[in-house]
């Protein structure tokens, strides 16, 4: 019995070689996977780590340095992209292109840039000004049934669809007037961004209204079948169907990790080799409705292509998702995500209790919010704006009368008031580290506990070699650094054992916009605002302000002139003027509740 046993292992094994042999290298994968109880392989094992040079190239082919830097002679650029990419991808932003940053590198991602350069006009660029949308597909993969591309294309849009007013009808592929055009293809294909083969770049997409959807035949396409998409030698089609979808409806790169609009393949089995469906997050859901509006009513899939919706110019929302960010930024994502609420009227606080008084705003010939039935512009003499800045008048003595009114109603309501020297006008307001608030008001800083006065610094003593004054302000938390702006100049400030250090590269020049006010938006970029009604995004890294527009376009009902703000519950923005206070619901795209005084809003005595 040993003797047979001894044989029959061996002619086991032995035609079990056989088989992997005759087995074609795909298929023996498979079997592999199989047998292996179709577990994931840890992705580390997957992915090798770019070379520096080809790092190099990434960063410029992704918008994260101009095409002319020469990094031999400038290294502080390339250490400066590199972070804003670790920054972007999640990663610690140290500015060292260590392992880790070059295996997230090598990762499977989206063609489209993460960093775009913003310009004006982006609203007529990015936004479909119709709410139903023909799509065809022109072209198809030879890896899968073409009955499985439909289905795939057909949930990323169904998903849009849900949250969004968007119906989508397939038209066929000799339909010339489709307005998004898909097709798998390889190499050169007739655009300017050719495919790099397997792995690297797995599809592209252009934002509205040119339509342009292409995905890189070279991949190893699979539909939802995760053995498969457990080896890493497959891609799943659906995730990058929708995260592509996207881009052609207006959304750019999010800087949320799990995020489907994050520049990165989405991984869609778990551990166990178990599939994941592919779903919208937050971030994702947010961002398409800050262009086009919530869905209201009826059903969200009626978009088969035997429904014929209306090509409506009604709309909820304008503009587009471009940095975040995101990029977008904030209620305009990374490379601009720009968005109103169309012509619903919200009023109130959509729901959302309120500190701020009524549910419903009310407003006057003289209120801040920017709107064309209100102009709000105060003429006043070059003496009188100085005495108003230093001495803490910025309005007419009926208002002051009225505010005064208003303000002792909200006083005597108060538990809690702050003690001591407390600000009645303020030139400037940011968060701070550890979270408590900094009202900047000539040479002095009021430093806050949520709504209270805790102290009171010396700006000279407590940004040491900083501004004389303060026109913006805004802390970025993940580097933990202040930037202070004084007129065309910035400050930079890294918090370090408890107090600020001016930044030896620092005070720099900010050319092309002169800021007032500044605050970090919803999504983590950084606002800068005028006097009037202009914004700009800065960009930190670069020391630019981008995207001069006009807030009144993209945020109806946005107080003018803001020194600054804060986010909370997600949406909720409460941004500072000179002397009052406000709360803004950026994805209403309205205010919330009555304006109060900035001594009210402190509990001054």
């Amino acid at each position: 019995m040993q003797k047979f046993s001894y044989l029959y292992c061996p002619l086991w094994a032995f035609s079990f070689l056989i088989l992997i042999s005759l087995t074609p290298p795909s298929q023996c994968i498979d079997l592999l996977s199989i047998l292996g109880g179709g577990r994931k392989k840890k992705k580390e094992e997957s992915v090798q780590p770019v070379s520096e040079d080809k790092a190099r190239d990434y960063l410029q082919q992704f918008g994260y340095v101009g095409l002319a830097a020469d990094f031999g002679d400038v290294k502080q650029t390339l250490k400066a992209a590199v972070r804003k990419f670790q920054e972007f991808a999640g990663l610690s932003p140290t500015g060292e292109l260590d392992i880790r940053t070059k295996k997230k590198m090598a990762e499977p991602r989206c063609g489209v840039f993460d960093v775009q350069a913003i310009t004006s006009g982006r609203e007529a660029a990015f936004k479909w000004r119709k709410n139903r949308l023909t799509y065809s597909i022109l072209s198809f993969s030879s890896d899968l049934p073409r009955s499985n591309i439909n289905k795939a294309i057909r949930k990323a849009f169904d998903l849009w669809s849900a949250a969004t007013p968007l119906e989508f009808v397939e038209v066929p592929s000799h339909d010339d007037s489709a307005d998004i055009k898909i097709k798998f293809a390889s190499g050169s294909h007739g655009d300017p961004w050719p495919f790099d083969g397997r792995g690297g770049v797995l599809a592209h997409a252009t934002m509205p209204t040119s339509g342009m959807l292409h995905f890189d035949e070279s991949e190893n396409w699979v539909y939802m079948e995760p053995e498969k998409i457990a080896s890493y030698r497959y891609t799943d089609l659906l995730p990058v169907a929708i995260h592509e979808s996207g881009h052609t409806l207006g959304l750019q790169h999010s800087r949320v990790e799990d995020s489907i609009m994050a520049p990165f393949y989405q991984e869609t089995v778990d551990d166990n080799g178990n599939y994941i469906m592919p779903t919208l997050k937050t971030d994702d859901i947010r961002a398409i409705q800050e262009i086009y509006g919530p869905r209201r009513g009826g059903s969200s899939r009626g978009s088969n292509s035997d429904r014929r919706g209306s090509d409506r110019e009604d709309f909820g929302g304008f503009g587009s998702r471009g940095s975040s960010g995101r990029e977008d930024f904030g209620g305009f994502g990374s490379s601009g995500r720009f968005g109103s609420s169309g012509r619903e009227d919200f009023g109130g606080s959509g729901g959302r209790s309120s500190s701020f008084g009524g549910s419903r705003w009310r407003g006057d010939e003289d209120s801040e919010w920017t709107t064309t039935e209100r102009p709000t512009t105060r003429h006043r003499g070059l003496f009188s704006s100085l005495w108003s800045k230093w001495m803490g008048s910025d309005s007419s003595p009926r208002v002051r009368a009225r505010e005064a009114d208003m303000d002792s109603e909200r006083v005597n309501s108060r538990e809690s008031r702050s003690f001591g020297e407390c600000p009645r006008t303020i030139d400037a307001f940011s968060k701070g580290a550890n979270g408590v608030g900094y009202f900047f008001e000539g040479s002095k800083v009021y430093e806050a506990k949520g709504s209270l006065i805790s102290k009171t610094h010396s700006l000279r003593l407590l940004f040491p070699n900083g501004p004389v004054y303060v026109e913006a302000a805004f802390f970025n938390d993940k580097t933990e650094t202040m930037l202070l702006f004084q007129s065309h100049n910035v400050y930079a400030f890294h918090y370090s054992q408890g107090k600020y250090v001016l930044d030896k590269a620092f005070p720099k020049r900010v050319s092309g916009f002169n800021p007032v006010g500044g605050m970090m938006w919803i999504d983590g970029h950084q606002f800068l605002f005028s006097k009037d009604d202009d914004f700009a995004v800065y960009d930190e890294y670069w020391n630019q302000a981008n995207s001069v527009n006009k807030l009144s376009s993209y945020y109806p009902g946005f107080p003018k002139a803001v020194k600054g703000g804060f986010t909370e519950d997600g949406n909720i923005v409460t941004v500072f003027t000179t002397s009052r206070v406000y709360q803004y619901d950026a994805s209403r795209k309205s205010p919330v509740g009555d304006s109060q005084s900035i001594s009210s809003y402190l509990g001054c005595q």
